[in-house]
């Protein structure tokens, strides 16, 4: 994967800044605004955007705003986006982010599948600091004990 491209201190800012707000706006309980701003935070980074510095982390807090937030069908073209940001290799951390996305989006025959594979590599490390529930139904559903 090649090195991305900076992004001048001015967009950099201007990114910056939509997030703030936007995370602001979340913390108010203002989704719709929050979302606002952190599409025009996106809209900040120049085309081709994944080659960009920064795409790929926002790629991925775009898909856990949706999964979150809702709607949940927005998480999907974010998360093929996270997904390409940090290939052509699988990823673990974007495909935990995939599996929790599947989870939330009851697609959970998907959602298991993910985790099996990242269980079965990492054991329960990736699940630490994230909802425990998502450690519990993979356990549930491997027959593992908990």
């Amino acid at each position: 994967m090649a090195e991305p491209i900076p992004l001048t201190p001015q967009i950099t800012e201007k990114l910056y800044e939509h997030g703030g707000l936007g995370r602001e706006a979340l913390q108010a309980g203002d989704v719709k605004a929050a979302e606002a701003h952190f599409l025009a935070a996106w809209h900040c980074i120049p085309e081709p955007r994944l080659q960009h510095d920064f795409a790929g982390s926002m790629a991925v807090a775009l898909t856990e705003f949706y999964r979150d937030n809702g709607p949940i069908e927005k998480a999907l073209p974010w998360l093929a986006l996270a997904r390409e940001a940090y290939g052509p290799e699988i990823n673990p951390h974007t495909e935990f982010l995939a599996a929790t996305v599947y989870y939330e989006a009851g697609g959970l025959d998907e959602a298991f599948a993910l985790f099996d594979g990242l269980y079965k590599q990492y054991k329960r490390r990736p699940f630490e600091g994230e909802k425990p529930e998502y450690l519990s139904f993979y356990l549930d559903r491997a027959g593992a004990k908990h």
